[in-house]
């Protein structure tokens, strides 16, 4: 297969209406792309709150000895993250719970109701080369339909060079691929029959590669099957740090996968078919 570079094209942005939620053009370039970015949508005290929330989320780990992390051998650099905070720490509980995320989320979906499914953390510490590499979050997860979203609020300033990667549309495709591991020494547990995702920014064909440069307070909303990536944080000095919060709309369903699934809780007394909503996956709207 011949190599090639796709050129990350910069996404349209949009600021929230008057009621402080995504317009029709936001959630038309949703439908359309597979994901959307939006300015400003948290304020500087819902931003702070959120690093809090991190750097509590870090010390606890590294004292327990039970950080997540990744990084090459001998750089100086860390790829921490850590999911299901919210049950643990106050700061992510609000978040989740009273910021304008739920809202946001709803509106982008044209969801009715609305389930909190996980928060999920990614810092990258300057000077960490590890990519995340191309998937998609569909593929991790339980369940089954079209209205389920990754919130994706940035804490830091993210220049292009450090900014996720989008494949425009593809969350339309309907070839499944099996999820991948962000530590590509580990493999998940009885994968389905399905390829791994490729880096689709160097093999060939018309697919765009999107991306988008955030401001601390600004959030990219992306569909469950929107492939995506992030190149590691090659700056000397500035970290990456973000709170991804995924949420539920109507048309979702549990789906008993057989395969390891990523988080590995399944919540409580849920049935292949039915309903998400669990004490852990709680209903917010």
């Amino acid at each position: 297969m011949t190599k090639v570079e796709h050129t990350p094209i910069a996404l349209p942005s949009f600021a929230l209406d008057s009621d402080g939620l995504p317009g029709e053009d936001a959630i038309a370039a949703y439908e359309r792309d597979g994901v959307v970015s939006l300015r400003q949508a948290f304020t500087p005290e819902w931003v702070a709150l959120i690093a809090e929330g991190m750097e509590i989320a870090i010390n606890d780990a590294v004292e327990r000895d039970t950080e997540f992390t990744v990084s090459e051998p001998g750089e100086e650099g860390v790829f921490y993250y850590d999911t299901f905070m919210w049950k643990r720490i106050e700061a992510f509980r609000r978040f989740a719970f009273d910021s304008p995320a739920a809202d946001i989320a709803r509106r982008i979906m044209r969801s009715d109701g609305l389930l909190f499914y996980f928060d999920f953390m990614l810092v990258k510490e300057p000077g960490t080369s590890r990519a995340t590499p191309w998937h998609y979050d569909e593929a991790y997860w339980p369940i089954n339909g079209e209205q389920i979203c990754n919130l994706w609020t940035a804490v830091d300033h993210i220049p292009e060079a450090t900014a996720l990667r989008f494949v425009r549309g593809s969350h339309r495709w309907p070839k499944n691929y099996r999820a991948v591991q962000f530590d590509p020494a580990l493999r998940y547990a009885d994968p389905p029959d399905a390829p791994e995702p490729p880096d689709w920014q160097e093999v060939p064909g018309d697919h765009e590669i999107v991306t988008a440069p955030m401001e601390p307070g600004d959030c990219l909303v992306f569909h469950s099957r929107c492939h995506h990536s992030a190149p590691g944080n090659s700056l000397r000095s500035t970290r990456r740090r973000a709170l991804a919060t995924h949420w539920i709309g109507d048309d979702i369903t549990y789906n008993d996968k057989p395969q390891e699934t990523d988080p590995p809780y399944r919540g409580e007394g849920l049935v292949h078919g039915g309903s998400m909503e669990c004490e852990s996956f709680r209903r917010v709207r």
